[in-house]
């Protein structure tokens, strides 16, 4: 053994041509040292020695395992009662005598481990066989804690091989369950062999009942370090000092497991040298010199990694979308996921998608999540028996909500408190970590939310400690705190205004600052909230609460048409109106009928938006709502249009006109008189509808509304093409693009792009060939003036395409099909008239939307540009393309009939 180590001393010195001089300058020994212990070693060097000496060597992985080994074993061989080459057990040689700077006697007068000759100390637990993941944490772990290690940031600096003279220190937290515990255990495993000196463990219960005495964590840990019961010293402090002189200068590893905060932890750590690693729920950041490593769920791939190890690879890999559905219920946390891997383990006969119809239920989802002595509830209730009452009951408020986040000043609005106790509260549910900090939402503000399983704990506690009534008062308090902010945030949006909020009911600021972000940012401040508005207004509605969701899901329908949220749109109208139902609310219930209607109008289904509309007609008449029923009948008179049923389109938008007018709504009347330019335009009245629109303009321009501007121009960039004066289109249509992406409303912008891809790609003005110069000059000028025309076009029809293709892409990305299909439509035009041959694709896959959606006139618009297609390829189907169109045009009484006529040869359909 000793000549094994003294030919690995000196080969690995003569590989890097050192001379021994060299070698002990550089690991701070004696020259006369290395020469002993390359030539006949009586025993081994000390573990500190050791490792001096390996990391001056320059070794790593599997050599330096070798060489620590080797070394190692020498020295413990020594140390068991004789020297392993035959020379004395200890005292003799020039490096076990203190020449290489260790002190063979500082253990009380002993040469021997920090336990007196016995082998050195294994406390730690055994190792999870079945650990996955967290790559990333260990490797910090190791940088930290290695002595060969650099000493990290918050340590002292050491040169190679030389040890810092404070403790390495890290502490792993996060919420119960999380796997602290485990990734510690695993981690002093995996570094067993850098701490030869051995490796201690204490359990400190710091949150459970009968959290450990420091006091006694010491006395059991010197008892171990080989100090007899007798002589232990009776204070904290002098414990505290004895087991510092113990470990001082040992290569050993420290383990507080479950530390409930600093008074725990402070008089355990060694004065220098040990590395400690602690497991605590809070960061423990105020410790001198600690690395603080959070600990989060695991991703989805890792935790069903460790469903494959605990229930079996193959029997969870064959179903790979219900074992990810499984981990997703238990939110990634470690703990949860062992415990349904032992469930299917002890029941062969259950699939992955057994397991997961059991926790589908929530309810009953903390009472399946348990498996023996392994439960997830257990380490939650001992955290929230920590709580002082008023945070106990924030817990039970806050975790009924089904929302992903939440502001701070929520948890006052819960608890009807001022801001500064309700942020006190935040914190200590933060430092009980059943609660956790997201950082700041795009409004700035700071989030936080309940990881998936504590929420159902939060709920559990909600329905044992919070009665109905005070649930719906505390719920009312919230949501009129949101309320209040929405409004704010609404007043400063530039958006089409929809009027289905009720001033009447009273809302108040919870928190002033809330109140000034909201109006500061408000589409960042919607963005934040868009989910927790939804979940309170879904809580309100079921609670009776009905003016409140009413007025919820009023307030962000603005946002919604804003940003293109229909989904949500239709849904919180939906949830609100049936609310409003049950309270015999009928004026709340024709609100949202109309906001129901004016979404599914975006959404396509016309049918259904006519259907409610003109429920919100009636209903506003009944109650006596003058501006609810104008508001609705324009609404249908906008429909109408764009179905086709221009008379009665007509009628009734000029109806609503004049009643918005009366209102006192100048601004939706302004979009009224755009309807209406648009239904003129369809009759061929073109110059009336450019003339209508440009009222509509100064209205809009006079309330100095960006968003009714913009609206404004798009319809007046339409108004004007059909007019002839593509120029002029182009112009608005360029303009509306620019303040619809001002204000952030994206089908706004494309609707705009799109109607400045179609005046791009007709010609302005017609081109001079001729000027007043001579005859041959003219000719010269002439063609000269051609070309330039001739590029000015190529030029524009390639920004027709890009403005086209910009907005295709945004109605793609927003699911909006109408749009969609409307510039499939416009591209499709513009290739059927320069014969490309993808025309007609593009072409039918937007007739195929307006056949579905039952739109008469754009479905002719279709046909009569697929027969351009068609007639480019000298396909004879072009004329019956052109038959079915005029057909829908004349049944529509539309102009573009007697056009057709014309062109088909057949009689003027008549009117």
């Amino acid at each position: 053994m000793a000549d094994a180590f003294g030919i690995l001393l000196r080969r690995h010195r003569r590989r890097l041509r050192l001379t021994q001089e060299a070698l002990a300058e550089r690991a701070g020994m004696s020259s006369r040292s290395i020469a002993e212990m390359e030539r006949s070693p009586a025993r081994g060097p000390r573990p500190r020695s050791l490792e001096r000496l390996a990391a001056a060597l320059g070794l790593t992985g599997a050599e330096r395992d070798e060489f620590v080994g080797a070394g190692r074993a020498l020295f413990w061989a020594s140390r068991a009662g004789g020297t392993p080459g035959g020379g004395p057990a200890h005292g003799e040689g020039p490096y076990q005598d203190g020449a290489d700077g260790e002190d063979p006697h500082r253990e009380g007068g002993q040469g021997e481990g920090p336990s007196g000759g016995r082998p050195p100390v294994r406390q730690l637990p055994p190792d999870l066989p079945d650990f996955v993941s967290r790559g990333d944490e260990l490797a910090l772990l190791r940088s930290v804690l290695d002595p060969a290690a650099p000493a990290t940031a918050g340590h002292s600096a050491a040169g190679p091989g030389t040890a810092g003279r404070a403790p390495r220190l890290a502490v792993l937290s996060g919420p119960p369950g999380v796997g602290k515990t485990a990734l510690a255990v695993h981690a002093g495993h995996l570094l067993g062999s850098r701490f030869p000196d051995g490796q201690l463990y204490a359990a400190l219960r710091g949150t459970g009942a009968d959290p450990a005495d420091p006091a006694e964590v010491l006395a059991q840990l010197l008892r171990v370090l080989g100090v007899a019961g007798a002589a232990l010293p009776a204070g904290l402090d002098a414990r505290g000092g004895l087991f510092r002189e113990r470990v001082a200068g040992r290569r050993m590893l420290l383990v507080l497991d479950d530390a409930g905060g600093y008074r725990q932890v402070e008089p355990l750590l060694p004065a220098e040298d040990v590395a400690v690693l602690v497991t605590s729920r809070l960061p423990l950041t105020g410790l001198p010199g600690v690395t603080s490593i959070d600990l989060e769920p695991l991703p989805g791939p890792a935790a069903v990694e460790l469903l494959c190890r605990v229930a079996g690879g193959a029997r969870v890999r064959g179903e790979p979308a219900a074992a990810a559905e499984l981990v997703s219920a238990c939110g990634g946390l470690p703990l949860a996921v062992r415990i349904v891997g032992a469930r299917l383990a002890a029941r062969p006969h259950w699939t992955v998608e057994t397991l997961n119809l059991r926790l589908a239920d929530e309810r009953r989802r903390l009472d399946e999540l348990s498996h023996g002595d392994l439960a997830v509830r257990p380490g939650l209730h001992l955290a929230h028996q920590g709580l002082t009452p008023v945070a106990a009951r924030a817990f039970a408020l806050l975790g009924e909500l089904d929302m992903p986040s939440f502001p701070e000043w929520t948890a006052a609005a819960f608890l009807g408190a001022e801001p500064g106790p309700g942020a006190a509260v935040v914190e200590e549910l933060l430092d009980a970590r059943l609660l956790e900090s997201i950082g700041p939402d795009q409004a700035g503000q700071p989030r936080y939310r309940f990881h998936e399983v504590t929420r159902l704990y939060a709920r559990e506690r909600q329905q044992a400690e919070i009665g109905a009534a005070d649930w719906a008062e505390a719920l009312a308090r919230a949501a009129r705190g949101w309320l209040a902010l929405a409004r704010r945030a609404q007043e400063r949006l530039h958006c089409l205004r929809l009027h289905l909020d009720d001033a009447a009911v009273a809302v108040e600021v919870t928190d002033p600052r809330a109140g000034e972000l909201a109006a500061a940012r408000p589409v960042e401040w919607f963005e934040a909230e868009r989910e927790s508005l939804a979940a309170i207004g879904a809580a309100c509605a079921e609670a009776g609460l009905a003016a409140l969701a009413r007025c919820l899901a009023g307030c962000c329908a603005d946002f919604h048409g804003l940003r293109g949220y229909y989904d949500d749109w239709r849904r919180a109208t939906r949830t609100a109106r049936a609310a409003c139902r049950r309270a015999g609310d009928r004026a709340g219930e024709a609100a949202m009928l109309r906001g129901l209607g004016t979404c599914l109008g975006e959404l396509d289904d016309l049918d259904e938006a006519a259907a409610a509309m003109d429920e919100a007609l009636r209903l506003s008449d009944e109650v006596g709502d003058r501006a609810g029923a104008a508001l609705a009948s324009k609404e249908i008179g906008f429909v109408l249009g764009l179905t086709g049923r221009l008379d009665q389109a007509e009628a009734e938008l000029r109806g609503a006109i004049d009643r918005l007018g009366q209102a006192g709504l100048p601004l939706a009347k302004a979009v009224a008189l755009t309807s209406l330019g648009f239904v003129l335009r369809q009759r061929g009245d073109t110059a009336t509808a450019v003339r209508v629109v440009r009222s509509a303009l100064g209205i809009a321009r006079s309330c100095g509304d960006l968003f009714t501007e913009a609206y404004v121009l798009r319809g007046l960039a339409g108004a004007l093409l059909a007019r002839g004066r593509a120029g002029e289109s182009e112009r608005a249509a360029r303009r509306a693009a620019t303040l619809f992406d001002q204000v952030g409303d994206p089908i706004g912008t494309a609707q705009s792009l799109r109607a400045l891809g179609e005046a791009l790609a007709l010609p302005h003005e017609p081109v001079k060939v001729a000027g007043p110069e001579g005859p041959g000059e003219a000719e010269g000028v002439g063609a000269r003036r051609l070309a330039e025309a001739e590029g000015a076009g190529a030029r524009r029809l390639a920004e027709a395409e890009k403005a086209l293709a910009e907005a295709a892409a945004i109605f793609r990305e927003r699911g909006h099909s109408w749009g969609l299909a409307l510039t499939e439509l416009s591209l499709g035009e513009i290739e059927a008239r320069h014969g490309q041959p993808e025309a007609a694709a593009r072409l039918r896959r937007s007739l195929r939307h307006w056949v579905r959606e039952q739109v008469p006139a754009l479905r002719a618009r279709t046909l009569v540009a697929l027969a351009t297609a068609a007639g480019h390829d000298g396909d004879p189907a072009a004329r019956d393309l052109l038959v079915e169109a005029y057909e829908l045009y004349a049944a529509l009484g539309s102009p573009a009939a007697r056009d057709l006529a014309a062109r088909l040869g057949l009689p003027a359909p008549p009117g």
